[in-house]
């Protein structure tokens, strides 16, 4: 058997073991590598090799190109892709909006360094301060929320 065609067997066997072997591509760079040099020879080592090669590569880039642009929004067996729904009626929902709370004020139940728990209106609410170490007991006002993120300061009172 000529050298050309063990090149191609072992591009084949070093992309298998790619595909087996987690790593950082060295196995499938190999691959590739001896399966172009095994198909320069065996399409006769010449310019017309090449360019046939060179042909194939970037149809290659091509179809990928065009996969990774069009697969996401088509194929439903994309696996980062959430394609049902959520829905309230199943039971599905967001987090609470606490935007309301801004501008109450409450006790806190723990030390604030920065976080802790306080209570506004008989409700437990966890809680950071903006940086500031706040006593235990002491009286906080709601100043900001983000998202659920809850944002309190001490009042001078």
């Amino acid at each position: 058997m000529p050298l050309e065609y063990y090149f191609m067997l072992a591009g084949i066997v070093l992309l298998l073991i790619e595909f087996v072997v987690p790593g950082f591509g060295i196995f499938g760079v190999s691959g590739m590598v001896c399966l172009t040099v095994g198909g320069f020879y065996v399409l006769g080592g010449n310019t017309w090799a090449a360019l046939v090669l060179l042909a194939v590569y970037l149809f290659l880039v091509l179809v990928i190109t065009l996969l990774c642009v069009y697969l996401p929004k088509e194929s439903k067996y994309n696996p980062f892709v959430l394609w049902t729904r959520q829905k309230n009626s199943e039971g599905y929902t967001g987090g609470k909006n606490w935007s309301m709370l801004v501008g109450k004020r409450g006790r806190a139940l723990t030390t604030l360094r920065p976080a802790g728990t306080i209570l506004v209106d008989g409700k437990r609410l966890d809680v950071s301060s903006q940086g500031d170490y706040i006593e235990k007991s002491a009286t906080v006002i709601i100043v900001r929320v983000e998202g659920s993120k809850i944002f309190v300061e001490q009042t001078k009172e």
